[in-house]
Formats: structure tokens, C-alpha cells, sequence
């Protein structure tokens, strides 16, 4: 997704650096720092009943890919009751990579396009590890859309007709224009970082 000058990499459960200043001490063991807020709502006849549910909001269901900057992992948010993405800072993360990431939330934070993935909260998880909550993007990459292409797949060929390559070019072009009216430039716009979603969305990543 779109950066501010220092460079960002690709990014489950992370710990802070105790060196950082003021990263926040390790939660205990089995301690959520995120806990869910909306009450579950169960029914009794034709009566409804609040039921509060003290458990962590964020379920963590697998990892979705890894890099220099940690890990993203896809959890299921219990409160709004949908899956997201969470991107993790590694273990043991010195001053500078808990500096880069700070950096990086604020910056995509504050791109706000339809084009660009957006960032819906932030947050520490139960080992002290800090990590922001992305929309979860269906379908595949720009990459993967092009290698089909080329290997001859009639159904992606039909689905990718010149029109709508023009589309998916556009909605690239749309965002990375954003970005830079912004004062933000992609250091790594590629087709691997551009996601095309099952109803033609096109979203740059990364």
C-alpha cells in the first residue's frame, strides 16, 4: 500500500521491544487487551437478552503471509462478526521496526480511497505485540490474473476482456494518483500487489 518515504516491507502474534520507548509491558498470559464490546443477543421466545461476552475480539484463524516487517495473519472479528486482517509486528521488534510501523499506520490510515485497502483499528495483542486491522481482500492478484492469462485459461481470459483490463488499470492508476496528491509514492507497485476482487474491485496493497 502506499508509503511515506522510508521503505516498507510485506508483513499472527508479535512481541513489542522492551527497548522501545513506551511499547507497554507483556500482557499476561491469556490476558486480551482487546476485548469484545457489542453484547451477544439470544432469544427466549419472543424475548431478546443481552448476553456480554468477556473473550477476546480478534480470533486469530491463519496466517495469510510473512515478510521483514512481520506477519498477517486473518482472525475473525467477534464484535462485528466478520473477518480481517491483521498485520503483526515480529517478536522481539527493535526501536526502528516499531518506529517503520507506527509510520506505515498512520500513513495508509490516512488514505482514504476505495482504491487503497483500509486500516479499521489498531491494537495490541496478548503478548505485547502491536498490530493493525485491515479489510480482508477476497479474490486474487493482479500476478496470479496474469500467469493464468498467459498459460492459456479460457475462463480468465473471458472474464479479463481488453475493457476490463482497462478497468483494473484504471482503478491502479486512481490510487497510486491518490497517493501522490497525498505526498505518499508505492515503492513496490507491482502485479503482486494489486488485488482483484470477485466483483472487479481493484485495490493496491503493500
Amino acid at each position: 500500500m502506499p508509503t511515506p518515504a522510508p521503505e516498507i516491507d510485506d508483513v499472527g502474534k508479535t512481541h513489542a521491544s522492551p527497548s522501545a520507548p513506551g511499547a507497554p509491558p507483556p500482557a499476561t498470559l491469556g490476558e486480551s487487551r482487546h476485548t469484545t464490546v457489542l453484547p451477544a443477543i439470544e432469544w427466549q421466545g419472543d424475548q431478546p437478552r443481552l448476553v456480554t461476552n468477556n473473550r477476546s475480539r480478534f480470533e486469530e484463524l491463519g496466517e495469510l503471509g510473512r515478510g521483514g516487517m512481520g506477519e498477517v495473519v486473518l482472525a475473525k472479528d467477534h464484535d462485528i462478526d466478520r473477518t480481517v486482517a491483521l498485520k503483526k509486528l515480529p517478536p522481539g521488534s527493535d526501536v526502528a521496526q516499531v518506529l517503520r510501523f507506527v509510520e506505515e499506520v498512520r500513513a495508509v490510515g490516512k488514505l482514504e480511497h476505495p482504491n487503497i485497502v483500509p486500516v479499521h483499528d489498531v491494537g495490541i495483542d496478548v503478548d505485547g505485540r502491536f498490530f493493525f486491522v485491515m479489510k480482508h481482500l477476497g479474490g486474487e492478484t493482479l500476478d496470479a490474473v496474469i500467469k493464468k492469462m498467459r498459460a492459456g485459461d479460457a475462463a480468465t481470459r473471458e472474464r479479463f476482456s481488453r475493457p476490463v483490463r482497462m478497468q483494473v488499470l484504471l482503478g491502479v492508476m486512481h490510487a497510486v494518483g491518490y497517493a501522490h496528491r497525498q505526498g505518499f509514492v508505492h515503492r513496490d507497485l507491482k502485479p503482486a500487489n494489486i488485488m482483484i476482487g470477485p466483483f472487479g474491485e481493484v485495490t493496491v496493497v503493500d
